[in-house]
Order: structure tokens, then sequence, then C-alpha cells
């Protein structure tokens, strides 16, 4: 099996790509990231065979093309800063990226999908709240996610597609420049 993960060369990318390595459930793990110095970083570190690098863009459908095949595709492509000074770029790499990735697993007869969102969705939300709560972001990082997992729903309801969402509340360990 192989598994690819969009996004992996971020600080959650390490975890996530340490996580399966120590399993045995793929045989091939693609990191497909923008980001070669950061690719060249992870060869160092976890330097095993398994794992194929590929340089790419999810806001590029050819280049996703060019990449994506396998059974599973994990993705943390993200803009998700909050300096962000070009706010359309939430867009294109959030919203975009992820009806890029729905495209092209269609295309390629890939029928699961991981996709990481954030509790940004429900922007302040009440004391209490869980999964059910109501969606109202209060920015476009959480507007974005939230889009994002509706084109990935729809996806999903295309055929017999598995879709898992995860919502973190907060993101933290080593590399992580986040907000906490």
């Amino acid at each position: 099996k192989i598994l690819l993960i969009t996004g992996g060369t971020g600080s959650f990318g390490y975890a996530v790509l340490n996580r399966f390595l120590n399993t045995n459930h793929f045989s091939e793990i693609r990191i497909f990231s923008r980001d070669e110095k950061k690719q060249d970083d992870m060869r160092k570190k976890f330097g095993s065979s398994k794992i194929k690098f590929y340089i790419g863009d999810v806001r590029d459908i050819q280049s996703l093309r060019d990449t994506i095949t396998g059974d599973v595709v994990v993705n943390l492509a993200a803009v998700h800063r909050d300096d962000v000074r070009n706010k359309s770029e939430y867009q294109q790499t959030n919203v975009v990226g992820a009806e890029n990735i729905a495209i092209v697993c269609s295309e390629k007869g890939i029928n699961k999908v991981i996709f990481t969102s954030s509790v940004a969705v429900y922007g302040f939300a009440v004391p209490g709240a869980d999964e059910s709560g109501v969606i109202n972001p209060f920015n476009e990082y959480g507007r974005t996610k939230f889009a994002a997992e509706e084109i990935l729903r729809s996806w999903q309801r295309g055929g017999k597609n598995s879709l898992i969402i995860v919502r973190p509340t907060v993101i933290f360990g080593e590399g992580n420049r986040g907000n906490v």
C-alpha cells in the first residue's frame, strides 16, 4: 500500500510520518510539499527507503496528477499563520488545494482521504461545545478549512469514498512555530 502526505514537511508532517513509519501498513510513503530544503532535512532525519519525496503544490493540479498514486492521501497542506498578508492564499491553498486533491483522487480511483481541519471552524464556540457545535468561523483560516471540509464531503458522497476529518484544538511539538 502507498500513503501520500501533502504538506508533509510541516511540524505536524514530521509526527504523522513518524507514526506511519513505525507501522507496517504501507510499503511506500510519499511526502508531497513545496519545501525542498525541509524535504532534504527529513531525508537525513528519517533515512528510510520507504519514503519518497516529491516537490509540488496542492494549488497546482498537474503536480498532484504527476504525484498522487496509491491507497490513502493525508492532506496536511494548509495556510494557517495569523500573519498572512494576502488573504487569498487561504482560499488558494486550503480550498482549491482540497478541491484539486478530490479531483485527482477521483481520477485515480483513490478512495481514502484523511483531512486535518481545525476547531477554528467553530469560531468563538460556547463552553462545552463539541463536534456538533455551530460552524461560525471568525477568520479566513476557519472559513477556508470548513469550505475544504465541504468539498471533501461532496467528494465522499460521489462514490465509495472514505473520508476522515480531524479538527485538532492545537498542534504543538518539535519544530512548531505555532501560537501557543
